[in-house]
Formats: C-alpha cells, structure tokens, sequence
C-alpha cells in the first residue's frame, strides 16, 4: 500500500509539473495594430493639424429669418360636445388574427365586452356591432 501511495503522490506531482511547463510556453500576446496598440497604452502622441482658412458664404440665411411659418389651426371644440351624446363613436378597429379589439368612446373593448346598455357582439374591419335590448346597430368608424 506504501507502495501504491508513492506511485499516486509522485504522478500527482509529474503532471502538475507538467501543467506548469505547458502553461508557460504558451504566448498570450495580444494581437493588435500599432493604434489599438496606442489607445490601449493610453500613449499621448501630438498630431499635426494643418490650418484651415474658411470663408463666410454669403447664400446662406438665417433660418430663423425666413419668414413665419403657417400654422394649422385645430378645432377648439371637443370631439364629444360636436358628437350627438347618444351616439357611440368607433375611432380605431384593430384585427390581428383572432384577436380584435376597437376603441368606442376612448375606451378599449373587446368582442363580449359590455359597454354602456350594450354588449359588442362582433368587431370587423368597417365597424363594430352592437347589441342590446333595443336590438342591434352597426357603429362605423369615424
């Protein structure tokens, strides 16, 4: 057994001997240009900068000169005072495979949903249908 333990304690040392030769031989220079090289040094070098003259061009104008822009006026008056309030609007319909949703009145709804007095029954491309005890009605997008 003393025997076996020497053989098991000197290979042990053999190959970690051998691990540390093999490790040292192997060369882990880097492999960069000469101006990696440079900005990894963080080396300082002075460059030349030749002077330039440069001359005002008398075709440009100040922008802000140009005169005043038209603006676009947008209605001062809310969407819902110029609607009838007893009508719902659809103002986006989305159908994305099964998934189909619509915005009524600002608010998000999905087939089923209920909204107001009404239920949303099915949701297409032109509109959304709605029904209730009064029956049904078509709300088409606005």
């Amino acid at each position: 057994m003393d025997r076996q333990f020497i053989i098991v304690i000197s290979c042990s040392v053999a190959a970690i001997i051998l691990v540390v030769f093999g490790v040292s031989q192997v060369n882990f220079d880097l492999s960069l240009s000469p101006a990696e090289r440079g900005i990894l040094m963080f080396r300082y070098e002075k460059q030349n900068i030749k002077e330039r003259q440069f001359s005002a061009v008398s075709a440009l104008k100040n922008p802000m000169e140009q005169g005043t822009i038209e603006r676009k006026s947008y209605p001062s008056v809310k969407l819902s005072d110029v609607a009838p309030p007893d009508q719902q609007r659809v103002s986006l319909v989305l159908i994305r495979g099964d998934r189909k949703i619509a915005i009524i009145d600002n608010l998000v709804v999905k087939e089923g949903d209920s909204i107001n007095d009404g239920r949303i029954a099915r949701i297409e491309k032109g509109g959304v249908l709605v029904k209730n005890k009064e029956g049904e009605r078509w709300l088409k997008i606005h």
